[in-house]
């Protein structure tokens, strides 16, 4: 599959660069910029294939309009736009992946972690201490905390909740407690 770029526009940058360090975790995903309104877009002067936009960024309705007319396919981030094209907030960040390259069959990203960092980010997600998880596998708690830090550094995320966050929406590790959890 042919990579697509995107933009990710969103009133808040934080939000923006969230999302799209999440779809860089996809390899045919390529997130070519982020702003936080549509002046900022123009002054980037960044194009791209497909827009992650955030219907409330300031000029947001225009430059909708103006990207679909040039045919840059447009996925709103709260809800449906005008033509249906949108996503909740909510919603995993798998969504946002199908909408913004519709019928590519998009199966979520091999997992970085490897499977012990998995099991460890599991049991984390399940409400374990280090020292917990250290005895439920039988190894050090030095060793449970060298494994947070390499699977905090390939998620790309700062810290514990953040690492549990992301793999319970990408489906890394199962939900607790039948949560949902939605787009960083």
């Amino acid at each position: 599959m042919t990579a697509r770029t995107v933009v990710v526009i969103h009133r808040l940058a934080m939000v923006a660069e969230g999302i799209a360090a999440a779809l860089s975790r996809y390899p045919w995903i390529v997130p070519v910029a982020t702003a936080t309104s549509a002046a900022e877009m123009d002054r980037i002067g960044v194009r791209a294939d497909a827009v992650a936009l955030d219907p409330e960024a300031p000029g947001a309705d225009l430059l909708a309009r103006r990207l679909t007319s040039e045919g840059v396919r447009v996925v709103t981030l709260g809800g449906d736009d005008a033509e249906g094209v949108g996503v909740p907030l909510a919603a995993p960040i798998a969504s946002l992946v199908s909408a913004l390259v519709p019928g590519g069959g998009l199966a979520a990203p091999a997992s970085p972690l490897t499977d012990r960092e998995q099991e460890i980010l599991g049991l984390v997600a399940q409400g374990l201490a280090g020292k917990q998880v250290a005895r439920q596998l039988g190894i050090s708690a030095k060793t449970v905390e060298k494994h947070k830090t390499s699977i905090y550094s390939k998620l790309r995320v700062p810290n514990q909740a953040a690492a549990v966050r992301l793999a319970m929406s990408d489906g890394l590790v199962p939900p607790v407690n039948g949560a949902v959890l939605g787009t960083r």
